[in-house]
Order: C-alpha cells, then sequence, then structure tokens
C-alpha cells in the first residue's frame, strides 16, 4: 500500500485547476489521437487521387507544347506544376531523338526525393514523351501537424478559460467560505469570547458553518463548567470539605513557606498540634452527623480564638495544628494554647444535646526546636502524645527527651512484632481457691514476655504499648489460643482445674476477631461450657453499651460466662 505521506500537499485552488486541465486536455488528446487515425485513413485515397489529378493536368497541358516543339510554353507548363505545394521535383523526357531530360525541384529537393508518379505523354496516339513527378511524403503529416497546432491551441483555450470561470466560482463559493470556517474554529481553539458568524447561506458550507456556531457556543460553556470544576477541585484538593480549613496538604506548603519567612527575616514560629479528648465516644454514641457537627463548631472556635494572620488547619479525624507567626515570646504561645483549651472545652450544643470535649496540645517553636517545617509538625505532634500520655486536657511543650521516649516505644514496638513471631510469651496460672474448704475453684490465665534481654517482663510493661501500636488483639487471640490448648492438656492429663479465666482489654474485647479468634479456638481444644471464663473491666461494661450488649450475648451463646 502506498505511502500518502509522500505526496504533496495540494491546495484547492491548485487541485481543481490541475483537474480542470486533465478533463479538458485528456478528452483532447484522446479525440485528436482518434481523430487523426480517421483522418490519415480518409486522406490516403484523395491525396493519391490528389496527384494522380495533378499528373492528368500536367500531362494533358504539355501535350499542345511537345506537338508543335515550342520549347518555351513547354518549360512554361512544367514551372506551373512546381506551384502545387506537394510536388518536390519532375522530369520531361522527350520522345525525340537527341532530346535531353527536362529538371525542375523546390528549393532544398532533389530530383527522385519523395513519392514517385509517371505517366506518358500521347497525341492522337504518338507518344511525345514521359513526365515522372515526385510527391512530398509528408503532405499527410504536415496538414495534421497542422489541424494538431490547432487542436492544441484549443484545449489550452478551453483549459485558460475554464479554469478562470471556476476560480471565480470556487473562490466566491467555496475558498471563501472555507477561510471563514477556519477563522471559526480559530476562536473555538483560543477559548475566547463567543463570537458567532453569520452565516446566510443555505447551501453545505452554511449549513456547517450554522452548526459550528452552536458547536462553539456549546464548547465554550464546557469550557466554564471545566473552569468552575477546575477550581473546586483545586479548593477540594487544599481545603477540608467539613471545616473549610486548610488541609494537610495545603497546611504543609504554608508552613514550609512560613519556615522560609521566618528564616529570611530572623523570626520565629510556634506550632500547636491539637487532638480532641473523648471524641470517639461521641460519634459512638450520637453518631457521625453529630461528630461532623461538632468538628465543625470547634473548627469555628479555633479559627476565632487566634489572629488572622495565624493558620488554623484540620490534618485528619479530630487533628487540628495552628501556625502562630511571631512567636518568640513563650508565653505568649502559653496564653494562645490556654485560650486554645478553654474554647475547645465549653459545651457545644447539638440536636442530640450539649456535648463537651477536651483537647491535648503539643508546642514545638522554630528555631528553637527544629529546623525545617517536617521537623517542626513532627516534634508538635510528639508533644501532643505527651500531653495525651499525662491525661489529657493540657499541654506540652516540646522536651528532646520526648525523643528517646517515643524512640523507645518504636523500638518496644518492633521487639513485641518479633515476640509474636518468635513465641516469646508464655502464660502464667494463679490459682483461685476457697477460702473456707482450700478447694481449688480455678486459675486466672497471666501472660509474662519472656524477653531475650530482660527477661521475664509483667504486663504493665507491654499492655499499653500494645494497646497503643495495635497489638493487643493479636496478643489476645494468643493468649485465648494457648489458654484453651492448656484445658486441653489438663484434661487429657486427667487433672481437676476448674474455670480458666482470660483477661480481656476494652480494646481487644471490641475488636471483631475476639469472636472469630474464640469461636476457633474453643471447637480446636474441645472446650465445654464452664471451663474457660472472660474477665472484663467496668469500663469495658460502662462504654457503648448497644454494641457490648450485643458482644456478651454472642459470648453466652458460646456458653462463656463472663465476670467483671
Amino acid at each position: 500500500m502506498p505511502d500518502i505521506r509522500r505526496w504533496p500537499t495540494l491546495s484547492i485552488r491548485a487541485s481543481v485547476l490541475i483537474g480542470i486541465a486533465l478533463a479538458v486536455i485528456l478528452p483532447t488528446a484522446a479525440l485528436w489521437q482518434m481523430e487523426e487515425r480517421w483522418t490519415r485513413k480518409a486522406q490516403e485515397p484523395l491525396v493519391a487521387q490528389n496527384r494522380q489529378a495533378v499528373l492528368g493536368l500536367m500531362t494533358a497541358d504539355l501535350v499542345t507544347p511537345l506537338w508543335t516543339m515550342d520549347e518555351a510554353a513547354t518549360l512554361d507548363r512544367l514551372k506551373r506544376g512546381l506551384l502545387e505545394p506537394s510536388v518536390n521535383s519532375l522530369r520531361l523526357t522527350e520522345s525525340r531523338p537527341l532530346s535531353t531530360p527536362v529538371e525542375f525541384t523546390q528549393q532544398g529537393t532533389v530530383v527522385g526525393q519523395g513519392v514517385r508518379f509517371q505517366a506518358e505523354i500521347l497525341h492522337e496516339g504518338e507518344r511525345l514523351g514521359e513526365l515522372e513527378i515526385w510527391f512530398d511524403p509528408d503532405q499527410i503529416e504536415k496538414a495534421l501537424a497542422e489541424r494538431r497546432a490547432g487542436t492544441i491551441q484549443l484545449a489550452a483555450l478551453q483549459v485558460l478559460l475554464s479554469g478562470l470561470v471556476l476560480v471565480v466560482i470556487l473562490t466566491r463559493r467555496l475558498l471563501g467560505p472555507i477561510e471563514r470556517l477556519k477563522q471559526q474554529a480559530s476562536q473555538m481553539a483560543s477559548r475566547g469570547t463567543v463570537v458567532p458568524m453569520d452565516w446566510n447561506r443555505r447551501d453545505e458550507l452554511g449549513q456547517l458553518g450554522s452548526h459550528l456556531n452552536q458547536v462553539h457556543a456549546q464548547v465554550a460553556e464546557l469550557f466554564d463548567q471545566l473552569e468552575g470544576q477546575k477550581a473546586e477541585l483545586q479548593r477540594m484538593a487544599l481545603q477540608d470539605t467539613l471545616t473549610g480549613l486548610p488541609n494537610r496538604a495545603l497546611f504543609n506548603e504554608l508552613t514550609r513557606a512560613a519556615v522560609a519567612t521566618a528564616q529570611r527575616d530572623g523570626k520565629c514560629l510556634a506550632l500547636l498540634f491539637i487532638d480532641l479528648d473523648r471524641f470517639k465516644p461521641v460519634n459512638d454514641t450520637y453518631g457521625h452527623a453529630a461528630g461532623d457537627a461538632l468538628l465543625m463548631a470547634l473548627a469555628k472556635r479555633l479559627r476565632a480564638v487566634v489572629r488572622c494572620s495565624d493558620v488554623v488547619a484540620r490534618l485528619s479525624g479530630d487533628e487540628f495544628t495552628v501556625l502562630l507567626h511571631d512567636a518568640s515570646q513563650w508565653d505568649q504561645v502559653s496564653a494562645t494554647a490556654d485560650r486554645v483549651l478553654k474554647e475547645l472545652e465549653q459545651p457545644v450544643s447539638l440536636q442530640a444535646g450539649d456535648v463537651s470535649v477536651s483537647a491535648s496540645i503539643g508546642v514545638a517553636f522554630y528555631p528553637a526546636d527544629a529546623s525545617d517545617h517536617e521537623t517542626l509538625v513532627s516534634y508538635a505532634d510528639t508533644a501532643m502524645y505527651a500531653a495525651k500520655s499525662m491525661g489529657g486536657s493540657r499541654t506540652s511543650f516540646f522536651r528532646e527527651e520526648f525523643n528517646h521516649q517515643l524512640q523507645a516505644a518504636l523500638q518496644l514496638e518492633a521487639e513485641l512484632r518479633q515476640a509474636l513471631e518468635r513465641d516469646e510469651f508464655v502464660l502464667h496460672y494463679q490459682p483461685l481457691v476457697d477460702a473456707r474448704s482450700g478447694a481449688l475453684m480455678g486459675c486466672e490465665a497471666l501472660i509474662r514476655w519472656q524477653h531475650p534481654v530482660r527477661g521475664l517482663l509483667s504486663p504493665f510493661h507491654f499492655i499499653p504499648a500494645a494497646e497503643q501500636c495495635g497489638l493487643i488483639s493479636e496478643l489476645g487471640a494468643w493468649t485465648i489460643r494457648h489458654a484453651c490448648q492448656q484445658i486441653a492438656a489438663w484434661k487429657q492429663a486427667g487433672l481437676l482445674f476448674g474455670t480458666v479465666a482470660v483477661n480481656v482489654s476494652a480494646l481487644e474485647f471490641r475488636h471483631h476477631r475476639l469472636l472469630d479468634t474464640l469461636t476457633s479456638a474453643i471447637a480446636e481444644a474441645g472446650v465445654r461450657p464452664g471451663e474457660l471464663e472472660i474477665e472484663l473491666t467496668e469500663s469495658v461494661l460502662m462504654t457503648d453499651i448497644q454494641t457490648t450488649q450485643l458482644i456478651i450475648e454472642r459470648l453466652h451463646a458460646l456458653g462463656l460466662p463472663l465476670f467483671a
């Protein structure tokens, strides 16, 4: 298949002119070829007859001069014979004794060149001589050449006139409208103001122009919609959809810019990292709609309690940040943090009633604590966790020792994960004895960590860390499985053990894996009702009563008693 890209690109005007030329020249050339063959075929006998007639006339014209031996008249007749354009040369040979042949030729020819015709000159049966005439062999070709030249001139005139007429028509009816269509398309691409063109034509180009006007209007409307959606997407990408505050992405950019400006001007910054206390119970008790309403109300309070030049942002969930500019005075920052705490602790009126929460605030300074914006946010976050670990509803300023505590917590989390993989935990069973009879009533399974370096550790050293890093459910599942395996081992050995009690924390109790773990462990070990019981704290039973009741009912269905 030929590559059409190699063909030259022609304009419409040039293409039309070439088409006209081909449309006129090709049929004319074909017609000329056919007519030439027909003409040649028709002219050949006519030329032969004409030559024979010329020969006959000259022969008859020479009879009298030759009979009377009038030499001058004879020569005159011969010269008049050369006036015939088709005659190249002639020769007269008389029959008289001692006579010499008489020859006449056209200029540029010689005797004997051409088509030869001859005839005898007779007078009453007596031979007077012989006449030879040589005719032009190209007589027909010359006539055809003249006709061909005329045909070519006519074809050229037709091409010229047709081209002029069609170019005028094309310019007015096609090229001009196409140029307007190009301008209209350029306006569409420019995304400028819509200026529809007036198309009063009723032909196809007029219909196309009117359609482009409609498309132009629709495209302009679509561009407006896209610009609006783009602006909305940019707003959504940089603002929190619930509170309208800057989100994490925008806050990071603002903090980066503020740190750069403070570094240039030698100023100080303070970052308040705020996390709400007791926010999850609000969601669990009143629903997420109430939680959202609470967050919006608290966001307005935060915005109102700080300066207009300060930045308030919502990072995620119930986490907020406040970036204070020109924070060179520690006591002023502390006073601002106290105002924020008091403002957030004020009750918020919701449809379900008044709701109160508190907050834990961590504070870090630039450049006193951190030298870049990422470290500033990280240190304020670390200080906030320190405030929360001290009971919340307070402000904690970053100290270097917090980093050591954080590193220790991260190290402990990593060791806990390894301990679960290496099965470093053990269960110790504390017996429960009837004080009056001394009989064994059962035992309580107590988990211990056989640390490879620090030795045997009590739950006090690792349970809080497991709850904080989310490993408490895996640790509880390990405890339940091994307690059930121990029950099966005692039963197989024929030992009386009463009831084995297992402690379950609040986080573990509400985890979706608890019921599945209990069901599979009881089934695998063959534990019967009354051989295993679950111990809960009173705080577990008092929070999220509806969910707690549902879980208790499912535990009772498994034959597991509960004790608080």
